[in-house]
């Protein structure tokens, strides 16, 4: 595997970095930090495909998991901080819907989601965006039953925050 196969997953990357919440003031710059760390991981060793696998589709669930490991310091280090990320009115206004309802359910899903703990709702958003358990693990450098496990307490506890709200038709 050359080094331009990871430049030429660059909109890839930027488009995994913008679904795990990096702003678009500082997507360049982390964009460039994960092409960065994962030309020096490829360097280094660390991308070893598994030979069953198609050589583009474990590069591209490995750099998935490589952004995905760079989002989370990026958000750490806003927490650290102690600075709150902004919402984007752009972004939320594709997921607008019609009825203050439909809004208001939306919100609630929204704020349920995000009372998870972190490496759950990872796993959780990786899952609901069709990624299988094999590749999850993969992306994240964890063994298969720790992302089943989290994944099946991920939907419980989210489950569970929808069931206990009154607003929540059952």
């Amino acid at each position: 595997m050359d080094d331009a196969a990871i430049l030429d997953q660059t909109p890839f990357i930027r488009r995994t970095l913008r679904a795990r919440g990096v702003l678009p003031a500082d997507l360049d710059d982390l964009t460039q930090d994960t092409v960065l760390g994962a030309w020096r991981s490829m360097r280094a060793g660390r991308f070893r495909p598994s030979p069953s696998a198609a050589p583009a589709d474990a590069l591209r669930a490995w750099l998935a998991g490589v952004a995905a490991r760079q989002a989370s310091h990026y958000r750490d280090k806003a927490y650290r901080r102690h600075e709150a990320p902004p919402l984007d009115p752009h972004r939320l206004s594709t997921l607008a819907a019609p009825s203050p309802e439909a809004r208001l359910v939306a919100r609630g899903l929204l704020r349920a989601f995000h009372r998870l703990r972190p490496e759950l709702r990872e796993i959780l958003a990786l899952a609901a965006a069709g990624v299988t358990s094999h590749e999850i693990a993969a992306s994240l450098s964890l063994p298969r039953p720790t992302v089943a496990t989290r994944l099946r307490l991920a939907r419980r506890l989210f489950a569970r925050a929808l069931t206990r709200s009154r607003r929540w038709p059952r």
